[in-house]
């Protein structure tokens, strides 16, 4: 279960444990900026996947070659973020940022989906049109 930053990648949990960690014996700020990053990235990615769904509703050809493989592809990033959101829940009564960043993963989840569901929607509609020509 990883999250891209920048060009290299985070292991969720590890990261969680790193801030809980942080939370208990480090300054508050290094603890905030934990929490801030992975919050800013998860933001950053949710207005992503927004800007490329509105842009699946104007197309009329599929933007990808395997669809299977994008399916594959995002469901494993849905259940990885579950997960995540999962060990979150645990962690979000212990400080209110842990609660954000739950409602972050919370709202990321929910673009994943709504990506997902405008790609198969495009798909029915380069479908229907293949039918019709």
């Amino acid at each position: 279960m990883t999250a891209k930053m920048g060009s290299s990648f985070v292991d969720l949990i590890d990261f969680t444990n790193v801030a809980k960690e942080a939370l208990n014996s480090a300054p508050r700020k290094l603890f905030e900026d934990i929490i801030q990053l992975i919050l800013n990235k998860f933001h950053n990615q949710s207005i992503e996947l927004e800007r490329l769904s509105l842009e699946l509703d104007e197309m009329q050809i599929l933007p990808i070659a395997n669809l299977d493989e994008f399916y594959d592809n995002i469901l494993k990033e849905i259940d990885d973020l579950t997960l995540f959101k999962k060990r979150l829940n645990e962690l979000k009564s212990k400080d209110v940022l842990f609660e954000k960043l739950y409602e972050q993963t919370e709202e990321l989840l929910t673009n994943l989906n709504i990506y997902m569901d405008r790609m198969g929607q495009l798909e029915i509609r380069v479908l229907k049109n293949q039918k019709i020509a």
